[in-house]
């Protein structure tokens, strides 16, 4: 695909008054409420079941400051992650202030934690729009290409380090998280090869919206190769701080892992998020963590509270923080769900909620 891209269908303009009544996108609806109501559930049924005076003997025991190492590895990834997304989004110079999109990856990942199904992906995509002005199928594609890139490295991980470790009996969670995994980088690899089949023309009969949001996907799942060595290269940085994350974890509990344990305890509940009936696979991931912990040998008190310690911090603080950067979304100067109708956000209006349900018909 060539670098040089109109931009002028794909970067919607902000002056448009209209454009604030059709940035609708619907993420708030019955399958959300189940997904909520089962999470509350699970949750509810582990929390029951949990000795919890032991399990926060065995937090208030871990070394505080590896604790806060393993948090701020976790962190830093979406900072890079963001570097990464703008990377991927060059050929069509979107421009946005330095760190902007490691905001974007931090609060659509929030939301990510609060609705099932997925449907953060989606969000990402309005994220960008309504802040950036790029339309949603061009900011979608970008997410499937770096949704590829992501999946293929952790399943190929994944499988080494099970392999190793499970070569005669490898345990059924540990299974099953290799397949999500496999199915997730088959069909971002499919969409990828469907999207070169149709690069060089769409046919003649297809819609000419719908013709246009697969020209807009396209300019945005095929990054400039030029840009290819930094984007791979903030991947490898992106995984060295997960596996930093998990290590310093684990040595706060006075636990080393080797390099195979490692790799496979932060692999497969990453898989383990994609559950799709769940926000973020909250849950099964839980069980996901503690039952790898349980396989290399971890023993029950120091794997539960692992177990918790790991949950608080990367799912409950995140909601935590996220709210927090939505209080603060006027500040920062980030639109949440609606696109304002100049060219700065106006803080003076009503804040805008949450994502909640809007006009579904929207263009993409």
């Amino acid at each position: 695909m060539s670098s040089s891209v109109d931009r002028s269908p794909l970067i919607q303009q902000k002056q448009d008054p209209t454009l604030a009544e059709s940035d609708g996108l619907r993420l708030w609806g019955l399958q959300t409420w189940l997904g909520l109501t089962l999470t509350l559930i699970v949750f509810a049924v582990l929390a029951w079941r949990i000795d919890w005076t032991q399990t926060w003997e065995g937090i208030r025991r871990a070394d505080k400051w590896l604790v806060l190492l393993a948090t701020l590895c976790h962190y830093a990834t979406y900072p890079v992650r963001g570097r990464r997304w703008r990377l991927t989004l060059s050929r069509l110079h979107v421009g946005a202030r330095r760190g902007r999109f490691g905001l974007f990856v931090f609060f659509y990942n929030f939301v990510d934690n609060l609705i099932p199904g997925k449907l953060g992906d989606l969000y990402a995509a309005h994220l960008i729009k309504i802040n950036l002005g790029l339309r949603r199928s061009a900011a979608l594609g970008s997410i499937v290409f770096l949704r590829m890139i992501d999946a293929w490295f952790i399943l190929g991980l994944a499988l080494l380090s099970s392999f190793a470790l499970f070569h005669e009996h490898m345990p059924d969670s540990v299974f099953w998280a290799l397949i999500i995994g496999a199915v997730i980088a088959g069909g971002a690899t499919g969409a990828m090869l469907v999207s070169l089949f149709l690069h060089k023309a769409v046919p003649h009969w297809v819609p000419v919206r719908i013709r246009a949001q697969v020209q807009s996907f396209q300019s945005g799942i095929w990054p400039e190769r030029r840009q290819l060595p930094g984007i791979v290269l903030l991947t490898i940085l992106i995984w060295a701080l997960e596996f930093g994350w998990m290590l310093f974890l684990g040595l706060s509990f006075g636990i080393e892992f080797t390099p195979v344990q490692l790799i496979f305890l932060s692999t497969i509940p990453l898989l383990a998020s994609a559950f799709p009936l769940t926000p973020s696979g909250a849950g099964v991931v839980d069980l996901t963590i503690y039952g790898c912990l349980q396989a290399i040998g971890v023993a029950h008190p120091i794997a539960l509270a692992m177990t918790v310690l790991n949950r608080f911090i990367d799912y409950w603080l995140h909601i935590a923080l996220g709210i927090l950067t939505w209080a603060l979304r006027h500040k920062l100067g980030l639109r949440t769900w609606r696109m304002a109708t100049g060219n700065e956000p106006d803080a003076s209006r009503s804040p805008d909620p949450l994502p909640v349900s809007s006009n579904p018909h929207s263009s993409a």
